[in-house]
């Protein structure tokens, strides 16, 4: 009885598609919906690297190796980014909003909360929220 109710809490667990990236040296998501495309190169006329958008850096301390493709109100744009992306599925009951402290005070109006992926504290970031300062 007890491995059957434990099966069925598994099964209606609810999940959400997140796109994991580098930001720097900081593990960040976006909701995978948000995101149209993935590019070796910067080829969009509208583009901007991570590091500046998400962490607010005045300097890039890595070069982005992979190239995110986004929407806003005015069309497709890139979101330069470090290392590997990858696709990954998350328990929605493993989803943290931000402590208020970090909430009052990080730079970025698209941080919306917090996960870990592998023990590693990820940001996690409103794709809609986002659009290039170019």
């Amino acid at each position: 009885m007890v491995n059957d109710a434990h099966k069925h809490m598994s099964e209606s667990t609810s999940y959400i598609a997140l796109v994991l990236f580098k930001v720097g040296q900081t593990l960040a998501a976006i909701e995978a919906h948000h995101v149209a495309g993935l590019a070796s190169s910067a080829t969009m006329q509208r583009f901007t690297d991570a590091e500046c958008l998400l962490l607010n850096a005045q300097d890039i301390s890595v070069l982005p190796s992979n190239w995110l493709t986004l929407q806003d109100a005015q069309g497709p744009w890139q979101l330069g980014v470090t290392g590997e992306v990858s696709l990954t599925h998350v328990p929605i009951s493993e989803l943290f909003p931000l402590p208020s402290l970090i909430a009052a005070r990080h730079a970025s109006p698209a941080l919306r909360g917090m996960t870990l992926r592998d023990k590693t504290l990820c940001l996690l970031f409103d794709g809609a929220a986002l659009s290039p300062k170019n």
